[in-house]
């Protein structure tokens, strides 16, 4: 349930993550997006000018092993990326900052939208979250159900990070959630020159 793949922090803020932390990532999940990134840090040392560029261009690729993963028509769908788990009931500072946009918002966003639409999201649990765990769960599963009911929703479960990410970034329309994992989205379709809507103001 604890996961140490923390996609939108690793590429977001690289220099967060400690030494062991990489090395723990690399171990779990080998040939993931985030490993690929940081053996690529590694290789040619790190260079802001060209890291987003370096990002986009090993999520691509990996698309292409992944695309026959993702719903047929996500090429002309809306997908909501939503944070669950520690955020939504957690008591810590930086939880309570990342709580999840109401639903009523995201409807409004979505009003004049015929797409079809899709949600993104699950329990995420960090060594740094609260440990209310039964509390997040219960509360997450029903806001997640609220908004599958609210925007005539499907949850794409992958259960899996990198082939959320694909997903988002193949996707018609991306609305941002909360969190560096849905920020990263927004800039990765931003340099695509992709549509998201963007909710930062509204955090």
């Amino acid at each position: 349930m604890i996961s140490s793949y923390r996609l939108g922090d690793l590429i977001m803020l690289p220099r967060l993550l400690k030494e062991d932390e990489l090395n723990q990532i690399l171990i779990d999940y080998p040939d993931s997006i985030g490993s690929k990134i940081i053996l690529e840090r590694r290789k040619e040392g790190y260079n802001d000018e060209h890291a987003m560029q370096k990002v986009i261009d090993i999520v691509m690729k990996h698309m292409e092993y992944v695309e026959h993963l993702l719903p047929k028509n996500i090429e002309n769908s809306t997908l909501i990326h939503i944070r669950l788990g520690d955020v939504v009931a957690g008591n810590k500072w930086h939880e309570a900052q990342k709580r999840p946009l109401k639903v009523d918002y995201i409807k409004s966003l979505l009003e004049n939208d015929t797409n079809q639409k899709y949600v993104i999201g699950k329990c995420f649990f960090a060594k740094t979250s609260s440990t209310n765990y039964e509390e997040c769960i219960k509360l997450s599963n029903e806001y997640l159900q609220n908004v599958l009911n609210e925007l005539n929703a499907e949850h794409f479960d992958s259960g899996n990070a990198d082939i959320d990410l694909c997903c988002a970034v193949k996707s018609k329309l991306f609305i941002q959630g909360k969190g560096f994992f849905s920020k990263l989205i927004v800039e990765i379709r931003k340099r695509l020159n992709l549509d998201s809507i963007s909710t930062t103001t509204h955090e």
